[in-house]
C-alpha cells in the first residue's frame, strides 16, 4: 500500500509535466515543422495537431483537480497516450516522411509515462499496436516488419518494467528494514521504561546516556554501565533496632511504619545520586561518583534526611516508633552488577566500606553506645572526616573514642574512634551551601588536588 501510494504521487506529478510539454510540443511542431515543410492539405494538419494537443492539455488540467486521487485516475492518461500512438501512426498515410517506426517509439514512451503494471503495460502495447496496424498496413508497411517490431517493442517494455519490479522490491525490502529499526527502537524504549521500574534512578540516567551518545541499543549500555569496578565511595547503612519484635504488629507497625519509611529513606538516596539497596528493614547505598568529596557530601546530605524522615515518622504517634543510626563510611569498593545477567542481577558494592559498616552497626548494640545515641543519630568513619577536611569542609563532631571503653570493631583491629554528627541541622547547611554551589558551577573538580592528595597520602 505504501508503494502504490508512492508509485500513485510520483505518477501524477509526471502528468502534470508530460502532458501540458507535450502540448506545447504538437502545437511547436505545426509552426515549426509542419509549415516550413509545407505539408497539404495544412488545415488538416492544423487540426490534428490542435486536437492531440487540446486533449493534452485537458488531461494535464484533470491531474491538477481532486479527482487526480481517485483509483481510475490512470484512465484519461490512458486514453490520451493511445490517441498520441493512434493519430502518429495514422499521418503515416498523410505523408510518406513520417518514419513509420515512430509509431513504436510511441507506444514505449507513453506507457512508460502510464506506469502500469507489467501485465497491463503489456496488454495496453498489445491494444496501442494492434489499432495502429491498419493505418501503418495502409501507408505500406509489411506485417512482418510490424510483428518483428511489436516483438521488439514488447520485449523492451518488458525489460524496462523488469527494473520497475526491482525497484518495487526494494522498496518493500527498504520499508521492512525500516519497520524492523523502528521495532527494535520501541523494544528499545520499552525495555528501558520496565528498566527504570527495577533499577536505581542514577543508573538509568547512565544507561540513557550511554544509548544517546554511544548508540549502544539498553542491554549493551546496561551490561557497560553496571560491570563491575573500582571506585572511591561514600557508603550509607541504616537498620532498625527491634524490628524481628516490631514486624509481629504487621499493621500498625510494618504497613504504616516501616514500609512508607524504607521508601522514602530509597527516594532520599536516588535524589542524591545514589545507588539504594534494601535489605528486610535495612538501607544501604553507596555513592560513585568520580571524586570521593562529592560521594561523601551527597551520602551526609541522604543521611541528615533520613534521620528527619524518621523523626517525622515517629511524631506520627504509632505504638511502635522506628529506632534506626545512620553510619556513614568511605573507602574503595567494587561496584556494579556482582551477580549475572539473568534473575541474579545484584547492584550492590563490596569491599571494606561495606564490612565496616556492618561490624559498625554490631558494636551499636553494645551498652556504652546504646545509651550515647538516639534515634537518627549519624555516625561516620575517620576518612570520611578527614575527606571532609581536605575539602576544606568543618563539621561539628563529637569523637567517641571506642579504646577507652574498651570496644574493638571488629575485622577492624584499627579503628579507635568514631564520630558523631553533633548538630545536623548547621551540618546540613553547610553542606547544602557546597552541594549547591558544585551544583550549579560544576565545579567539584575544584576539590580534586585535595582528594588525590588524600589518596596517595
Amino acid at each position: 500500500m505504501m508503494w502504490e501510494e508512492k508509485e500513485h504521487a510520483f505518477f501524477v506529478r509526471v502528468c502534470r509535466i508530460f502532458f501540458p510539454t507535450a502540448s506545447l510540443g504538437y502545437i511547436g511542431h505545426f509552426f515549426f515543422y509542419d509549415l516550413p515543410m509545407g505539408l497539404e492539405p495544412i488545415d488538416r494538419w492544423f487540426a490534428y495537431r490542435a486536437i492531440v494537443a487540446g486533449a493534452s492539455l485537458l488531461t494535464a488540467v484533470f491531474y491538477f483537480t481532486p479527482l487526480a486521487q481517485s483509483r481510475l485516475a490512470k484512465l484519461p492518461a490512458i486514453a490520451t497516450t493511445w490517441l498520441f500512438c493512434v493519430t502518429q501512426a495514422m499521418i503515416t498515410t498523410w505523408w510518406d516522411g513520417t518514419p513509420w517506426l515512430f509509431s513504436f517509439v510511441f507506444v514505449s514512451g507513453t506507457l512508460m509515462v502510464v506506469r502500469a503494471s507489467p501485465l497491463s503495460t503489456i496488454v495496453l502495447a498489445i491494444i496501442y499496436m494492434t489499432t495502429q496496424s491498419p493505418y501503418l498496413l495502409a501507408a505500406g508497411v509489411p506485417l512482418s516488419s510490424l510483428v518483428s517490431t511489436g516483438f521488439v517493442t514488447v520485449l523492451l517494455l518488458l525489460i524496462l518494467k523488469a527494473s520497475h519490479v526491482a525497484d518495487i522490491r526494494n522498496f518493500v525490502l527498504n520499508q521492512e528494514n525500516i519497520a524492523a529499526q523502528r521495532r527494535i527502537i520501541e523494544l528499545n524504549i520499552e525495555f528501558s521504561d520496565r528498566l527504570k521500574a527495577f533499577i536505581p534512578r542514577i543508573v538509568s540516567d547512565r544507561i540513557e546516556a550511554l544509548v544517546s551518545k554511544e548508540r549502544l541499543s539498553v542491554v549493551q549500555a546496561s551490561v557497560d554501565v553496571l560491570k563491575p569496578r573500582k571506585a572511591k565511595v561514600a557508603c550509607l547503612f541504616s537498620d532498625i533496632r527491634g524490628f524481628t519484635k516490631g514486624s509481629r504488629e504487621l499493621d500498625s507497625f510494618v504497613d504504616k511504619s516501616v514500609i512508607p519509611d524504607m521508601k522514602a529513606c530509597s527516594n532520599i538516596v536516588e535524589e542524591y545520586g545514589g545507588v539504594p539497596r534494601k535489605i528486610g528493614d535495612l538501607i544501604f547505598a553507596y555513592f560513585d561518583h568520580e571524586l570521593v568529596t562529592h560521594n561523601v557530601i551527597r551520602c551526609l546530605l541522604a543521611g541528615i534526611d533520613i534521620s528527619r524522615v524518621n523523626h517525622a515518622l515517629n511524631a506520627r504517634g504509632y505504638n511502635s516508633a522506628i529506632r534506626r543510626y545512620i553510619l556513614i563510611s568511605t573507602g574503595e569498593a567494587v561496584v556494579g552488577n556482582l551477580g549475572g545477567l539473568d534473575s541474579s542481577i545484584e547492584i550492590t558494592a563490596l569491599g571494606p566500606p561495606v564490612n565496616y559498616l556492618s561490624r559498625l552497626d554490631e558494636l551499636t548494640k553494645s551498652p556504652y553506645l546504646k545509651d550515647r545515641l538516639a534515634p537518627g543519630d549519624i555516625l561516620i568513619c575517620f576518612t570520611t572526616r578527614e575527606t571532609l577536611l581536605a575539602a576544606g569542609i568543618s563539621l561539628p563532631l563529637e569523637t567517641i573514642n571506642l579504646a577507652e571503653h574498651d570496644l574493638r570493631v571488629r575485622d577492624f583491629p584499627e579503628v579507635v574512634e568514631v564520630f558523631r554528627l553533633k548538630d545536623p541541622a548547621r551540618s546540613y547547611e553547610i553542606l547544602r551551601a557546597w552541594y549547591r554551589n558544585t551544583e550549579r558551577n560544576d565545579a567539584t573538580r575544584s576539590g580534586a588536588p585535595s582528594e588525590r592528595l588524600l589518596l596517595t597520602g
